[in-house]
């Protein structure tokens, strides 16, 4: 081979492996967001939780809530201007059962949890962590990897 040819191949391979990298950050990527409405609406339920402090986009705000005191659970809705929506649930009891579902199991801090990405328009993030059950339901647009399971776990760590 030639010189020439060398240095166009080790050119193109640090360009490829820049995009790659690169894409997977993006992937990946969390933003701030007002989670301040949030936690005061956590704050109403009778036991300790902990709320996001991240999310996967940008501009999401608290779109709708569903507390049930009774029940000690609470649904968050979480949309911005794109339409991109996220949904959070917070209580004593797991929000649903994934038995007849397929789900890959995950690390999330110091809990294991469950990922369930072929969920008909939606992929599921859900773990257990001192007796409070969390889930995290991204309603995707067009395919489950508009928001990595990377990017959902990494929000679950960041619970606060």
């Amino acid at each position: 081979m030639t010189k020439r040819k060398i240095t166009g191949m080790a050119i193109l391979l640090t360009f490829l492996v820049g995009l790659i990298v690169g894409w997977s950050t993006w992937k990946g990527k969390l933003y701030e967001y007002d989670h301040e409405t949030f936690q005061s609406i956590a704050a109403s339920l009778t036991f300790e939780n902990k709320v996001p402090m991240e999310m996967p986009f940008k501009g999401l705000e608290v779109s709708q809530r569903n507390f049930e005191k009774e029940k000690e659970k609470l649904n968050v809705t979480l949309t911005n201007i794109n339409k991109e929506t996220l949904e959070v649930y917070i209580g004593k009891e797991p929000k649903e059962s994934f038995d007849e579902l397929v789900g890959e199991e995950v690390q999330i801090n110091n809990s294991r949890g469950t990922f369930i990405s072929k969920d008909s328009g939606k992929s599921i993030l859900a773990w257990q962590e001192n007796d409070v059950h969390y889930q995290i339901t991204y309603f995707y647009k067009l395919t489950p990897k508009e928001v990595s399971k990377k990017a959902l776990i990494r929000m679950a760590e960041g619970f606060a």
